[in-house]
């Protein structure tokens, strides 16, 4: 007598398949929405952070990093006039206030553009820019056009 092997046979497979491609169509967007949101906290942060290092750096030297050096008057040490050095000393006693500059999380570039108009309140903004600073009034943003928006439609470049 000849006995059948038990095996799925290729209709059982493919209801299989379309179960799981149902599943994944589901699963993906809401992926993509957690990557979203992960990237919204992590500018809000870094935003936060570098704003607070920046009034450390008012108080520390009753003035604000220039637009020139910001990003080195941020991450390496620095004398009371705002010089920078490789290397700590008993001159270069202040900083560094951030390990480095953070790329923007939204388009993964850490380019500083600045500006020094008192009367610059945010940016005019870059397609693919990474941040924005004033060097008069302190001011620190993401450097995108209004376009680049989060979720409830609001610009990053107005955190």
């Amino acid at each position: 007598m000849y006995r059948a092997k038990a095996a799925f046979t290729l209709v059982e497979i493919l209801i299989v398949v379309i179960i799981l491609g149902i599943l994944a169509s589901i699963v993906v967007p809401r992926l993509s929405d957690v990557t979203t949101i992960s990237r919204e906290t992590n500018l809000k942060e870094n935003l936060s952070k570098i704003r607070a290092h920046i009034e450390v750096y008012r108080n520390q030297h009753v003035t604000l990093p220039t637009a020139a050096l910001f990003g080195q008057q941020l991450t390496m040490p620095t004398n009371s006039q705002g010089q920078v050095s490789a290397t700590r000393s008993t001159e270069y006693r202040f900083g560094p206030y951030i390990e480095q500059m953070p790329p923007n999380p939204i388009t993964n570039s850490a380019v500083i553009r600045a500006a020094s108009g008192a009367d610059e309140q945010f940016p005019p903004g870059d397609t693919d820019g990474g941040w924005w600073y004033n060097e008069t009034t302190g001011r620190f943003y993401v450097d995108l056009t209004d376009a680049h928006a989060d979720q409830q439609g609001n610009p990053y470049n107005r955190y």
